[in-house]
């Protein structure tokens, strides 16, 4: 048994000391925000204590990468490249791609922005955001934590959990999937209305998708 830790515990070290990290900073005067997360494995938003955007990137070879900032129509939009030129064998180029999938980011947001993620087969968390949030994704498991703003979530496979006050506004539509709320099933849909006009909304919109909700 005592070997088996120690291999784990080997594994998991040389883990987190392969990985490289690459930091941006940007100071934020848009309302909307757009981040586009194609090739990235793991996405994590968090609340920014200032009026910057923190974008810290994580990956074992960081010289394939570029984080790029764009404002356009009032939107500032983060999305990130991967650079093959870094590699001059083209055999490696199929090892390579595998390799890149390795990638996580964590964003810092300040607090009160209308965000949206656009991915295909990504994780997605968000530690309960203090603003509006979208994501529309392939698939993936999305871990939205205590509810701070509207969110609509779009995705064809994959897992959806959260936190949000009995207050809610809630939609919930699930073609083959399960919804669960306070560990009650509930087959395809899923809609709960508040008469409270300061409520949040909670959109859910899924082919296979499950969700499980807890409201307090």
């Amino acid at each position: 048994m005592k070997k088996i830790l120690s291999t784990i515990f080997i594994c998991i070290h040389s883990f987190v000391f392969c990985q490289e990290k690459l930091i941006e900073e940007r100071d934020v005067l848009q309302n909307d925000i757009e981040i586009i997360a194609d090739g990235l494995d793991d996405i994590i938003i968090e609340n920014s204590e200032s009026n910057k955007m923190v974008v810290v990137l994580f990956h074992e070879n960081l010289n394939t990468h570029n984080i790029f900032f764009n404002e356009e129509d009032g939107v500032l939009r983060v999305q990130f490249e991967f650079n093959f030129n870094t590699y001059k064998k083209e055999v490696f180029r199929k090892y390579i791609t595998k390799r890149l999938k390795k990638a996580s980011v964590v964003i810092k947001i300040p607090q009160n922005k209308n965000i949206a993620v656009y991915g295909k087969t990504i994780s997605v968390t968000s530690k309960s955001y203090q603003g509006d949030l979208s994501i529309f994704i392939d698939r993936g498991n999305i871990q939205l934590n205590n509810i701070k703003g509207n969110t609509n979530v779009s995705l064809f496979l994959g897992n959806v959990f959260a936190k949000l006050n009995d207050n809610s506004n809630v939609n919930i539509t699930t073609t083959k999937g399960k919804i669960v709320v306070n560990k009650e099933v509930y087959k395809s849909r899923y809609s709960h209305k508040s008469d409270n006009k300061t409520s949040f909304n909670f959109k859910v919109n899924s082919i296979n998708g499950n969700v499980n909700l807890i409201t307090e």
